[in-house]
């Protein structure tokens, strides 16, 4: 498994809920079953093994500590249900910074191939800029009160967590980003072909 396959697979775990029990009582004793810390693992291992072997990606190594650091306390309920909406937006601020600085480093680094790899410059470019957004929507509809801002906001966000996983994937064979390669298939011999009849 690539580094980047192990930082999206443990961004689907964190970025993805799964809430237990069905109907709890009270309504917010529920627990996450892709539980956060767990998914913070596989991003960790991702990213240590990203910058032991391509320069340039250590400084995403302390926002992914930090970030999963944050997940363990949040993920009881019975402490979550006690923050409110800005404490929680403040919370989520270590994972957001870890996003962030992940797709600035890999558009940095895509612009040092020789020829520059433009296609991922520019995805995680504008996903550097979409994380930003993301960042800066929950105060504005949180401390300006602006309660139409709450779908867009909730939408916007899964749009962008769900386009970084799918770019991380779209590109984790990338050598310069510590993966295997192109895949190769190899057309099949003479005698592996069914006889023709």
């Amino acid at each position: 498994m690539s580094p980047l396959q192990r930082i999206a697979m443990g961004l689907v775990i964190v970025f993805g809920t799964a809430k237990f029990p069905a109907h709890p009582h009270p309504d917010w004793r529920y627990y996450d079953g892709l539980v956060d810390p767990v998914g913070w693992v596989l991003v960790l291992a991702g990213v240590l093994a990203l910058s032991r072997e391509v320069d340039g990606f250590e400084a995403i190594r302390w926002p992914a500590w930090t970030a999963a650091v944050v997940s363990v306390p949040i993920w009881f309920p019975q402490l979550t249900h006690r923050i409110g909406d800005s404490g929680l937006w403040a919370l989520s601020l270590p994972q957001l910074a870890f996003c962030l600085l992940m797709a600035r480093a890999v558009a940095e680094r895509a612009t040092l191939e020789h020829p520059p790899d433009t296609y991922v410059t520019k995805r995680f470019g504008l996903l550097m800029w979409a994380f930003a957004v993301a960042a800066m929507l929950p105060p504005i509809a949180i401390g300006g009160n602006v309660t139409a801002l709450d779908n867009t906001t909730i939408a916007f966000n899964y749009v962008v967590d769900i386009a970084f996983v799918y770019y991380l994937f779209r590109v984790h064979r990338r050598e310069w980003l510590g993966g295997p390669g192109p895949l190769e298939i190899h057309p099949r011999k003479q005698e592996d072909r069914p006889p023709s009849t």
